[in-house]
C-alpha cells in the first residue's frame, strides 16, 4: 500500500493521486498497456521511504551550509509504502572469478534462486550466492572458466525477484547492495498537441515536429511578452533551421541589431511575410499559430506570466516528446561525448526556472534516459567582458545511448546535432536504494484485474497491491547496522580505510581528500575540501581549544568552527587496508 498523495499514473497519460482514483478507472502498466482498477483499500499503517542511492552532496560541503536551496536534492526517485509492500528487484546473475592466494585456488561464484522461510514462517523466494573452487593452475583456470560459462547458460545475466520491505534484510549483505528498482520509458502519447494542431489525436506530421521542437526554443531562450526568441548569431545552422522550420507554420524570424551588434539575436516571430490590409505592421501576438499554442495549451502560466513545462508533454507522444527536449538542448543545452562507446551522450541543459526543470526529468525520464539535477548559487560572472548577475540556476544533467541519440538527430544547431541512430533501444533504467522508517500514515491499496506491475508519475515501476498488504503486518527481522565514516555522515558504503589514528574507519572518498590535502579537523573529524582549504588560508590561522583542552593554532574549520591539523605524513603507515562491508 502506497502513503496518501502517491500520484499513479492513469492510462490517459494524467497523474492522479491514489486516494482520487476509483474502481473501474484504467491505470497505466509498465508494459505499456491498460489495466482495470477492481478494489481501492484504505487504511493506517507503518510506513517506510523507498528512496534512490545518490552521490549527491547536498548536506556535505561548503556549498549546501552557504546556500539553504542547494540542499535539497532535486528529482530524487523514491516513494513510501507499507512493511508489506512488494518490490519487483533485479540483481546480477553473472558468475565471478576471485583468485585465492592464500587457499591457493580459484573459487567461481554464482547466484540461483532458492526458497526460503522466514521468521515468521512465509516461504519466499531468495537470490542465493554458491561457490566452487578449483586449483590455481592452467588447467584449473580452464575449468573454472567453462564452470562460469555453464552457469551463465543455465541462469542467464540477471536474476528478477520480488521481496516485502520487511524481508530486505534477509538478503545477504552484497546481494542488498546490488539489488535494484527500475523505471522505464512511457511507449504511449496522449496526443495532446497534435490534436490541437490538426483536430487528430497522434497525428504526427513534420509540422507537428517542427512547432515542438519551437515550443521547447521558445522555453529554453524566449521571452514571455512575445513570440521573440534569442538565438546565436555564430550559430548559422541554428539560424537556418529556425527559419526552416517556422516557414512551415507562415512565420517569419525577423531581427534588428542594436546600436551595437550583439551576438545574442533578440529573433521575433512575425506571422506573415508582409501587414495585412491597411495595418502598417505584421503580425507579432495576433493570429500567430505559435503564440496561439503557447497561450491556449498554458506553457505560459496564467497567475505570474512565467514559462512552464505543462504536464501534459511529459506523456506526449514520443516523437513530439523528442523534438521538444531537442529544442531545450538547442537553446540552453551542452553535448558531451561520453567515453563509454560509441553511442553514449552526456547533454547538461540549464534553466533558472524550476517549472521548466521539472519538465526536463519528466521528458527525459519518460523517453529512457537517465536525468539528475545539480545547481549552482545565484553569482556575479563575467561574460564577454561585462558583469551579469546570474540567478540561481538548476544544471539537468541527461546521460544515455541511443534514446538520447535520437533526441540529438531533431537539433539543429551545428554542434549539437547527431546522426539518428540505426535501432532505438528504450530498456528500463536500474538504480540503487535504501529504505527508511517513517511513522505511521494513511495508506491506500490499489488492485488491478491482472495483477501487473504498474508506474508512479516520476515513471517508477512499481507492484500493485495484494492481499497481504490490506493489514498491517509485522516485521520481525532487524535493519543491518550500516558502517558510517566518521568523517562525513555517508553511510553503508562498501569500502572503509584506515584514518589517521588507524583505530577508525573514513570513506573512500574523505580517504581520498585526507591523502591529498593531508588536513583534518580536530573536533569534528571533517576532512575538508580543497577550496574550503583555501578559504581558511585567505583567513589565516587563528587560536583555538583541541578536544583534550589544550590551546592550538592553525586554520579554523567552516563546519564546526574547530581547529584543521595538518598531517605530513597520511596515515599511521605509508600503506593503507581496505575492509569490505
Amino acid at each position: 500500500m502506497f502513503e496518501q498523495g502517491t500520484k499513479i499514473l492513469m492510462a490517459d497519460g494524467q497523474a492522479r493521486p491514489i486516494q482520487h482514483i476509483t474502481p473501474n478507472s484504467m491505470v497505466l502498466c509498465a508494459d505499456g498497456t491498460a489495466d482495470r482498477v477492481t478494489s481501492i483499500s484504505k487504511d493506517e499503517q507503518m510506513t517506510y521511504q523507498i528512496l534512490q542511492k545518490t552521490k549527491h552532496r547536498a548536506n556535505e560541503g561548503e556549498a549546501g551550509r552557504t546556500d539553504p536551496l542547494r540542499k535539497q536534492i532535486y528529482h530524487r526517485l523514491g516513494f513510501k509504502c507499507t512493511v508489506a509492500h512488494m518490490l519487483p528487484l533485479r540483481t546480477s546473475a553473472k558468475p565471478t572469478l576471485e583468485n585465492s592466494f592464500k587457499r591457493n585456488n580459484y573459487k567461481v561464484k554464482w547466484k540461483t534462486m532458492e526458497e526460503q522461510v522466514t521468521p515468521d514462517g512465509r516461504i519466499i523466494n531468495l537470490p542465493k550466492t554458491h561457490h566452487k573452487d578449483f586449483p590455481m593452475t592452467p588447467e584449473g583456470e580452464m575449468l573454472a572458466r567453462a564452470f562460469m560459462a555453464q552457469k551463465e547458460g543455465q541462469h542467464g545475466l540477471y536474476l528478477e525477484f520480488s521481496i516485502q520491505v520487511r524481508d530486505l534484510d534477509l538478503l545477504e549483505a552484497h546481494i542488498r547492495v546490488n539489488s535494484f528498482l527500475r523505471f522505464g520509458p512511457i511507449l504511449t502519447g496522449r496526443g495532446v498537441l497534435s490534436e490541437f494542431l490538426t483536430g487528430q489525436k497522434h497525428l504526427i506530421t513534420p509540422y507537428v515536429l517542427d512547432m515542438a521542437w519551437l515550443l521547447g526554443l521558445w522555453l529554453g531562450d524566449g521571452t514571455t511578452k512575445e513570440p521573440e526568441i534569442s538565438v546565436d548569431s555564430f550559430d548559422t545552422e541554428l539560424m537556418k533551421g529556425l527559419t526552416e522550420r517556422c516557414r512551415a507554420w507562415g512565420l517569419y524570424p525577423t531581427y534588428k541589431d542594436e546600436q551595437v551588434p550583439l551576438r545574442a539575436k533578440h529573433t521575433r516571430l512575425y506571422f506573415g511575410e508582409k501587414a495585412d490590409g491597411n495595418r502598417r505592421n505584421r503580425n507579432l501576438r495576433k493570429e500567430n499559430p505559435f503564440w496561439n499554442v503557447v497561450l491556449n495549451l498554458k506553457f505560459k502560466r496564467d497567475l505570474d506570466g512565467e514559462k512552464q513545462v505543462p504536464s501534459f508533454m511529459w506523456s506526449e507522444d514520443i516523437q513530439i516528446r523528442e523534438a521538444f527536449l531537442a529544442g531545450l538542448i538547442d537553446s540552453d543545452g551542452y553535448v558531451v561525448k561520453r567515453n563509454e562507446g560509441p553511442d553514449a551522450y552526456k547533454v547538461s541543459i540549464q534553466t533558472i526556472y524550476p517549472s521548466i526543470m521539472n519538465g526536463i526529468v519528466h521528458v527525459s525520464r519518460s523517453l529512457g534516459i537517465a536525468t539528475t539535477v545539480t545547481t549552482r548559487s545565484a553569482r556575479t560572472e563575467t561574460i564577454e567582458g561585462r558583469k551579469v548577475n546570474c540567478h540561481f540556476t538548476y544544471d539537468c544533467h541527461i546521460a544515455g545511448r541511443s534514446p538520447l541519440q535520437n533526441v540529438l538527430s531533431y537539433c539543429r544547431s551545428g554542434h549539437k546535432r547527431r546522426p539518428a541512430p540505426d535501432k532505438v533501444k528504450r530498456d528500463p533504467i536500474y538504480f540503487g536504494f535504501s529504505e527508511e522508517k517513517c511513522g505511521q500514515q494513511v495508506v491506500y491499496g490499489i488492485t488491478t484485474e491482472s495483477g501487473k506491475n504498474i508506474v508512479l508519475e516520476n515513471k517508477l515501476t512499481v507492484h500493485a497491491c495484494g492481499e497481504h498488504c490490506i493489514k498491517e503486518q509485522p516485521k520481525f527481522t532487524t535493519t543491518k547496522s550500516l558502517k558510517h565514516c566518521i568523517a562525513c555522515p555517508r553511510k553503508g558504503v562498501r569500502y572503509f580505510y584506515k584514518d589517521w589514528s588507524g583505530n577508525h574507519r573514513i570513506c573512500g572518498r574523505c580517504y581520498g581528500r585526507y591523502k591529498f590535502s593531508g588536513y583534518r579537523c580536530l573536533n569534528c573529524k571533517y576532512v575538508p575540501e580543497a577550496r574550503e582549504i583555501k578559504k581558511a588560508k585567505l583567513r589565516g590561522e587563528e587560536l583555538g581549544v583541541s578536544p583534550d583542552g589544550t590551546t592550538v593554532s592553525g586554520l579554523i574549520c567552516g563546519r564546526c568552527k574547530g581547529i584543521l591539523k595538518y598531517d605530513e605524513i597520511r596515515g599511521p603507515r605509508k600503506g593503507h587496508s581496505i575492509i569490505v562491508s
